[in-house]
């Protein structure tokens, strides 16, 4: 059983509303990427530029390198957090993907992987847990997480949130799906059920 935070923590991360079905993981960065930088502004134009960048061309989604990458080069620091080495949503979301498709996927997902390696963004191996995120928030890092959208509300589909707080009880989120900011929550008991996408969990942290 995984220790108790030593205390609350809630991050004043603004809150961004996606345009796009497809988008949740550019505006889930762009909210991240907001709270350390004042003077960004938030616009339709970023979000599509930061989808072009992190989408998986065969696929609307975006990888957790894809948007590390993303992070990377407009010069914010960022560090993957996964308990696999699958390609993102490759074995859920990308079941009918076959031949040059399939190719082409998983070329774009490692080219975006060596990406992310050449400009120092680490990759660790490890379950997402409350202690995890806690720490994560602890350092001011602003975690990106995959849940699945049926806990936002919507359909059975990989979805991208922003992690904002943490108590003992409950684990705080920004959801891009919201049409205007709210409060999100699900329950620490709960959160190895929230976090991930049918068994794969990504993370990716965000700071200046």
């Amino acid at each position: 059983m995984e220790p108790e935070p030593q205390e609350t923590i809630q991050l004043n991360v603004p809150f961004y509303n996606q345009h796009f079905d497809f988008s949740c993981g550019p505006a889930s960065l762009m909210m991240a990427m907001k709270y350390f930088d004042e003077h960004l502004s938030l616009t339709k134009d970023l979000e599509i530029d930061i989808w072009r960048e992190a989408n998986m061309v065969e696929i609307y989604g975006t990888s957790r390198f894809g948007l590390a990458y993303a992070a990377a080069i407009r010069g914010f620091c960022a560090i993957v957090t996964t308990k696999s080495d699958t390609i993102d949503f490759v074995d859920t979301v990308c079941k009918s993907i076959s031949g040059l498709n399939l190719l082409m996927l998983k070329f774009h997902f490692c080219e975006r992987k060596d990406r992310c390696r050449k400009m120092g963004v680490q990759e660790r191996h490890n379950t997402i847990t409350g202690q995890v995120i806690y720490n994560s928030l602890l350092s001011k890092h602003v975690p990106l997480v995959v849940t699945n959208t049926l806990y936002c509300g919507g359909e059975n589909l990989p979805h991208w949130i922003t992690i904002t707080g943490i108590d003992e009880n409950f684990v705080y989120f920004n959801n891009s799906l919201n049409s205007e900011p709210t409060k999100n929550k699900f329950k620490r008991s709960d959160l190895q059920e929230v976090v991930g996408y049918e068994g794969e969990q990504s993370m990716v942290e965000i700071w200046k």
